[in-house]
């Protein structure tokens, strides 16, 4: 029976130290290249850059976590849902603080007319906000003192997911439609998100058919 134990127990640190590997990856690579000098162009708009594409990328880990537990009957990688959607606000946060607080030195009244010239901010600041609320709410006793009321508001992480979809779409140089310019990240989010949201519809659809 230890012996059972110390098995979970290690399978359980191994677990631990996946996620966080794979939450701090991005990060990590960031670092590397800014080091080794691969960004020597334009270092903090790479930095913005990678920054949003690793926040959306972690958001759809996370998304993709709860249907692969239903699929494959792995509960413990329903477990890295929240870790991995704690690491994407954080890259979020990056992504923002480098924008607003590097980039443009919080100079409000110049990101103002950037907002109404850049239609794609106003989605971008939409999917953050959302992050940041379901971050604020992410502790185990809000989660307890909001109870059900806990799961409807998370679920706006599909919102926020969307909105973060359109950012990422009207950002990149090039035509979604005819497959021309840099599509490629939207479209693979895209369709990434298409299959994580139809997998829930389903789960949906087949308790309605078997309640029925």
């Amino acid at each position: 029976m230890m012996k059972g134990l110390t098995q979970q127990t290690r399978a359980r640190g191994w677990r631990l130290a996946a996620v966080h590997a794979l939450g701090l990856a991005p990060l990590f690579w960031l670092g590397i290249n800014l080091a080794w000098g691969a960004y020597w162009v334009n270092p903090l708009q790479a930095a913005i850059q990678r920054s949003g594409d690793a926040a959306i990328l972690l958001l759809l880990a996370s998304l993709t976590c709860t249907p692969l537990s239903w699929w494959r009957g792995w509960v413990w990688i329903g477990r890295w849902r929240r870790p991995l959607g704690l690491y994407a606000f954080g890259y979020a946060l990056l992504h923002v603080s480098l924008y607003v607080g590097v980039d443009y030195g919080l100079n409000w009244a110049w990101l103002g007319g950037e907002f109404g010239e850049k239609p794609y901010l106003w989605y971008g600041a939409g999917a953050f906000l959302i992050l940041l609320l379901l971050a604020l709410s992410s502790p185990h006793w809000i989660q307890r003192w909001l109870g059900k009321t806990w799961k409807h508001l998370h679920r706006w992480v599909y919102l926020g997911a969307l909105l973060a979809l359109i950012h990422l779409g009207l950002v990149v140089k090039g035509d979604p439609l005819k497959l021309r310019g840099d599509v490629w990240k939207p479209l693979l989010v895209g369709v990434g998100m298409g299959v994580v949201l139809g997998a829930r519809l389903l789960r949906v659809v087949i308790r309605k058919l078997r309640q029925g």
